[in-house]
């Protein structure tokens, strides 16, 4: 299931990159400057799903035997179902993670309020955190962009102080080279999944050329 890869000395477990049709058209569409914040939010909720399947083939089965209203069939199920756990960093991960819930109906689901401040080095603010247990699941954290890796960072830290996950997982739609570099070498046991990998990160802290901010697009810039 698993592949070590490395990136200029650090090696992590899995990193996964979902190149689907599918996937690349949608994150196409929401890349467009001037894009609405219904299509976006549309886009986001699909690729949360299309990433989804890719993860789910990588989950335990087992094989059994079925019966029908006319006979009986060969079948399989998915035997971690109610071990997943999505955790939802606020706000711009909210339609990617209702992508993901469609798929694994049977999750359990946290929530973390993370912020970042505008100026270098960015310091990572929590400002809430509502978690179930995630000692030995499957934690799957949802979030749209990994640019410097320092908010994600602290998010995975926070998470661990709730327990050990069996599986510690990070869905991302772009990634920065920069980002996955980062939290690799604090999490060497994390699996991550995206989208696309793009080469910088500017001098405010955005990945380029990115998709602009996540969560003003899906829903509004907040008043400051």
């Amino acid at each position: 299931m698993a592949h070590c890869y490395e990136m200029k000395g650090v090696v992590f477990m899995v990193l996964k990159q979902v190149d689907h049709l599918l996937v690349q058209d949608r994150l196409t569409m929401i890349r467009r400057s001037g894009i609405s914040g219904s299509d976006f939010r549309a886009g986001m909720r699909e690729i949360g799903l299309f990433m989804s399947y890719e993860f789910a083939d990588t989950l335990k089965k087992e094989y059994l035997t079925v019966k029908t209203p006319l006979g009986t069939s060969k079948g399989v199920v998915i035997k971690e179902n109610e071990d997943v756990v999505v955790i939802n960093v606020l706000r711009a991960a909210i339609p990617l993670v209702e992508g993901i819930m469609k798929v694994f109906t049977r999750s359990k689901c946290g929530v973390i309020g993370a912020w970042r401040e505008d100026v270098a080095p960015f310091k990572v603010n929590l400002s809430y955190v509502r978690i179930p247990p995630v000692h030995d699941k499957i934690v799957l954290v949802a979030d749209p962009m990994l640019a410097t890796g320092n908010t994600m960072n602290t998010i995975l830290n926070e998470i661990q102080k709730y327990g050990t996950p069996k599986r510690l997982v990070l869905f991302n739609v772009v990634s920065s080279g920069a980002g996955i570099k980062n939290i690799s070498a604090a999490h060497p046991d994390l699996e991550i999944y995206t989208c696309a990998i793009d080469n910088e990160v500017n001098s405010d802290g955005y990945i380029v050329p990115g998709l602009g901010d996540a969560g003003d697009i899906c829903f509004g810039k907040p008043n400051k």
